[in-house]
């Protein structure tokens, strides 16, 4: 093939974020050009044909999932709390598996739809009358956190905390990995409190459950979970049990908004509403990708992939596999049916698969019958920044005509800025507005040569500040705490004079308000 000819070989790279608007065309090349699929920046292989991810998926002996099952967490290898059953092998998660598995056994799931169904009905009636509306804001950060939340035992009010909490240690920077260095796998939820008012209030909840259960562990030792394997589940089954239903009530809104003709099949017939949960698992999957360690040499494709190398097995491409799947890329509720492999394969499948199809069930039954038409302001939406999942940050719906863009707000006059690094010198009291109210602490500001740096105080704990950054009135600096959680505080306002306003990026748990003032 000459120059001129030449076609680029087929590249991905899951945090680039061009690829992950549209990943479909990348998936496709990857299937017919490269098979078995090599990124060297980032180290890892990638099959991505249906007849190679599902045996793959399956076999734990030569893809170990001890090491994790994501990409990230492989290539750092931090140490992973005990409970961590996504990503454990057997013995080990043979055991800690059973006791999910009795807990979210699709009997006891499909009991719950009461429940679902009355979170879903409280959730989509506050949205009647209205013309505008968010997908995610206001549905999808709803229903699946208040069902995982009653499950648990976790207060109405405190809900929506746990849920940036597992939002945000799935989000990523554009084109960056998460940093599980920084974001301690082990220190993720703040259920602790929780737990200690199980132990002395017990309930019908998982939690309770949890506290009370007896399994065989791995040494064939019958015990109870340690309170550091309640902490992971709750954790782990916190974070899943939102995101993957979070994702499917964006996706479904979107693509039957896309297919019309499609929903339209839903009004007239709506025992066709599981046939189009499962087309929207497979057409738009909330996790696109896992990843396993090799734990020997394997053979792909005429090509070795050796021992201790990170193979990502390629959910969402297997998914659109042309070899498997007639005319993959057109959504058709009626199509024949095939297994996807949006929840996986073997002894990995999502404990939870059963109760995300009946939250998805239930919201498309209960979403058509109050809005049998809605469409999707593109211009507005935006998608999750994420590695690990995809789906929608905001997707804004509305009813009828498209809505015209609202004006601008006034300009605002601005705020004379403080220029001059050294007047920053000094004591200042900064209180963070966090979940469980004001949290003040000391900040020390020094100022040498030009340079900014100082040391904060708070809970009788001192933490250098390594850099103060300070231009044209606006302040951040980065606080690295190991108490009470691991974690970075990145601070981020403007300063007028003797007071300071902004925002404090919390690790894993979101965004605060913070304030200082000048002692």
């Amino acid at each position: 093939m000459t120059s001129s000819t030449a076609v680029d070989p087929v590249y991905f790279d899951p945090y680039q974020v061009d690829i992950t608007r549209n990943p479909y065309p990348v998936y496709q090349r990857m299937r017919d050009e490269a098979p078995l699929y090599y990124n060297a920046e980032h180290d890892f292989y990638a099959l991505s044909r249906y007849d190679d991810v599902r045996p793959g998926h399956a076999d734990h002996a030569t893809f170990s999932s001890a090491r994790g099952g994501i990409l990230e967490i492989i290539k750092q290898n931090p140490q992973l709390p005990p409970g961590m059953f996504i990503f454990e092998d057997p013995p080990l998660h043979t055991a800690h598996r059973s006791i999910i598995a009795r807990l979210f056994s699709p009997r006891r799931m499909r009991d719950l739809e009461p429940m679902v169904r009355g979170f879903t009905v409280s959730t989509l009636d506050k949205l009647v009358g209205r013309r505008e509306f968010d997908i995610i804001a206001d549905i999808g950060a709803e229903i699946p956190m208040r069902v995982i939340g009653a499950l648990l035992g976790i207060p109405e009010e405190d809900q929506q905390t746990v849920r940036q909490n597992a939002d945000d240690r799935l989000r990523t920077e554009a084109g960056k990995p998460i940093d599980y260095s920084v974001t301690s796998i082990g220190e993720m939820g703040g259920f602790e409190e929780y737990i200690d008012w199980r132990e002395k209030n017990p309930s019908d909840d998982v939690m309770t459950e949890f506290l009370n259960v007896e399994f065989v562990d791995e040494t064939g030792a019958k015990r109870k979970l340690t309170r550091e394997e309640i902490l992971t589940f709750c954790n782990v089954l916190a974070g899943a049990g939102n995101e993957t239903t979070n994702r499917l009530i964006g996706w479904s809104s979107k693509v039957l908004a896309e297919n019309p003709d499609q929903r339209r099949l839903l009004i007239e017939d709506p025992s066709l509403i599981p046939d189009a949960v499962e087309e929207i698992l497979r057409y738009e999957p909330p996790g696109p990708f896992t990843a396993r360690y090799v734990t020997s040499d394997v053979e792909y494709y005429g090509q070795k992939v050796p021992a201790g190398s990170t193979m990502m097995f390629m959910l969402a491409a297997a998914n659109r596999d042309e070899r498997r799947f007639p005319d993959p890329d057109r959504f058709e509720i009626r199509r024949d049916r095939a297994p996807h492999m949006t929840f996986g394969y073997g002894i990995h499948t999502c404990p939870g698969n059963v109760l995300a199809r009946l939250e998805g069930r239930i919201f498309l039954e209960e979403m058509l019958k109050r809005f049998p038409e809605w469409n999707i302001d593109m211009d507005r939406a935006e998608l999750s920044c994420t590695s690990t999942v995809r789906g929608w940050e905001t997707l804004p719906a509305y009813i009828g005509a498209k809505p015209q863009p609202r004006a601008a707000a006034p300009a605002r006059t601005p705020v004379s800025p403080v220029t001059d690094p050294a007047s920053l010198a000094g004591s200042w009291t900064v209180t963070v507005e966090g979940p469980t109210g004001a949290m003040p602490s000391t900040l020390e500001i020094t100022h040498e040569n030009g340079h900014l740096s100082g040391v904060q105080t708070g809970d009788g704990v001192a933490t250098p500040v390594e850099e103060i950054q300070f231009a044209n009135g606006e302040i951040v600096w980065t606080n690295k705490i190991a108490k009470p959680l691991k974690m970075n505080l990145t601070f981020t306002g403007t300063v007028d004079g003797d007071t300071m306003a902004g925002k404090v990026k919390a690790g894993f748990m979101g965004k605060f308000p913070f304030s200082g003032k000048r002692n």
